[in-house]
This record gives structure tokens, sequence and C-alpha cells, in this order.
């Protein structure tokens, strides 16, 4: 799908810690700045230039007939962006749908995020990413990403040439940012497909998955690993989970922190439903949490939730 708040009251935040606060404000893919995480771009390094040159190491990807059902057209998963004690300063939706009906193969996953409440008035945001991901071979063809909010606006455009094997970044409102690039590996990703595709792999076995992330023209190798079943409280009561966190991160990202410092948990059945994202910061750890989702034409929120349990513990 930087994903993707506040521990500190914002009277009190040093100039510093603003304006990071600014650029953490939205996933998923993933994928929000509101929650710490944007599934479209880094914002803590889009100034910094990725060297052309790096020295990938080889890695093997899984077969995309394999894991493609972590993205499904019809879907919708909708979070709620927090950072300590600030319960809600976000909203972060992520949706799939058939971009071309004579195309089924072709998805157009749709993230929209926004700040809200008080936040809204400090830090305004309004930002939608648009991917088309190929579901036959498993990787992103297309990614817009645009920001509407004065603070922050933006209009982004990535493509990749699987021919020429050439990546090609514009932005429109920043040209020098323009660049056309080789790229590594044969399945990117941005941030919010990411995290849906991680519902397709064998999360039980516990083994490692390679994610190529491709965020503002800039390339990431992550190593992800499952690393068993954890019961966590959620909107929806108590469940469990599998924990999924980065084991490496090459060049180093700010996102897919390694160490136990970012974990995705997915639910332990059938749905595999992504129910959390926690990246850790200096300044606090940003959460996404899932509050409404919708799988098989059939949509659920955690108020549907609570008052079916209610319902079932006075019954």
């Amino acid at each position: 799908m930087s994903v993707h708040i506040f521990r500190y009251s914002v009277d009190i935040l040093s100039a510093n810690a603003r304006r990071r606060l600014a650029g953490l404000t939205v996933s998923l893919v993933a994928i929000a700045q509101v929650a710490g995480i944007n599934p479209n771009e880094i914002q803590e390094d889009t100034e910094a230039a990725q060297p052309q040159a790096l020295d990938w190491p080889e890695r093997q990807f899984p077969d995309p007939s394999e894991i493609r059902n972590g993205i499904n057209p019809g879907e919708m998963f909708q979070f709620r962006g927090q950072w300590g004690i600030f319960r809600k300063v976000g909203q972060i939706t992520i949706s799939t749908e058939v971009a071309n009906e004579e195309r089924p193969d072709l998805l157009l996953v749709r993230t929209l995020a926004k700040t809200t409440g008080f936040i809204r008035a400090l830090f305004p945001l309004m930002l939608e990413g648009r991917t088309l991901f190929q579901s036959r071979d498993g990787r992103i063809i297309e990614n817009r990403v645009t920001d509407t909010s004065r603070s922050n606006e933006k209009d982004a455009l990535t493509r990749f040439d699987f021919d020429s094997g050439l990546m090609s970044h514009v932005d429109s409102l920043r040209p020098e940012r323009n660049q056309e690039r080789s790229f590594p590996y044969p399945a990117p990703m941005d941030y919010a497909s990411a995290i849906l595709q991680i519902r397709g792999w064998d999360l039980a076995s516990e083994s490692r998955y390679p994610l190529f992330i491709s965020s503002s023209g800039k390339f990431y190798l992550i190593e992800m690993e499952s690393k068993g079943v954890e019961t966590i409280s959620t909107q929806f009561g108590k469940m469990e989970a599998f924990r999924v966190e980065p084991v490496s991160a090459y060049p180093q990202s700010r996102i897919f922190r390694e160490g136990g410092k970012m974990a995705i948990w997915i639910s332990n059945d059938e749905k595999r439903i992504p129910l959390r994202l926690d990246v850790n910061t200096s300044i606090g750890t940003a959460s996404m949490k899932l509050e409404a989702y919708t799988l098989n034409k059939e949509s659920i929120a955690a108020s549907q939730t609570s008052a079916s349990l209610r319902t079932d513990k006075d019954g």
C-alpha cells in the first residue's frame, strides 16, 4: 500500500517532531500516513536519492498461482489509524475491483487515506493510491498516487515495462524526481498490494517470503517471516492471528523495519483477514487496526460484531 500517532499532546511536540508527524500522518498496503504507514510512499526518505546501481541479492519468488488468493476482486478493508493515546487520527481503506471486464486477471487496488478529527485541522490529508495489479503474474504494472491536501500536494505515476525491464516514475509536481531505471526482480508490489498478498502465503509453515516493494521510484527487497500464532484483541473481539515480521530489508526501509519493529497480524482462519499493522518509531507506535471489511459481498463492521457478542453473552 508513511503505511501504513501521537503519544504526546500536539501542543508540546518539538518543531522536529511536528514535521515528522506531518510526514507520517497514512496503507497497508497496504500499506497509511495517518497511522504512520503510507502504502504508496516512504515520506521520510523521499528527498534522498537511491543509488541506481545496487548489489541486489539473488532471490526466488513464489509461483503466483500459489499465492494469488491474497488479492481478490470485490474486497474491502477499512482501518483506523492510531498513535499512542490518540485512538483515531485517520482512516485508511484498501479495496479491490476488476479493472477491465475483458481481462479478469487485471485488478484495481485502491487506497484511500485521510486524517480525521482535530488532527485533520492540523495536518489535512486526502491521499489516493490506484494500482493496477496483474494477478496472473503476481505483480503491479502501474501505480498512481495523488494527494489533494494543500500541505502535501502530490501526483506521481509509476509504470513497469516488463519487456524492457524498465520502471518509469513521473512526478508531475516535482519533475526533478522523474526517473527511468531497470528493476532487479520480476514481481514489483506497492505497499497496499503487498499487505494483501501476504494473505495468500502459507503462514502456518513459518517459512520466509520475499517482497519486492516499489515506492516513489525506489526499490526495497523485504524478507518476511511468519512468527507463529498469537491471540490478539481486535475490534471484533479476541482472535487468533499469524504474526508476520520483516527479518531483513535491502536497502534499509523505514516501514518494513527489522528486529520486531514492525509486524502484521493475519487472522488464523480461512478468511486470512489483515487485522492489524504496527510500526515502532522513535516517537511512538503507529498502528492500523481493522474496523470493517467486505468479503464475498458480505460486509462486516466492528459495531455489528460487538452487538452480536453482547447478544450472545446476554442469551
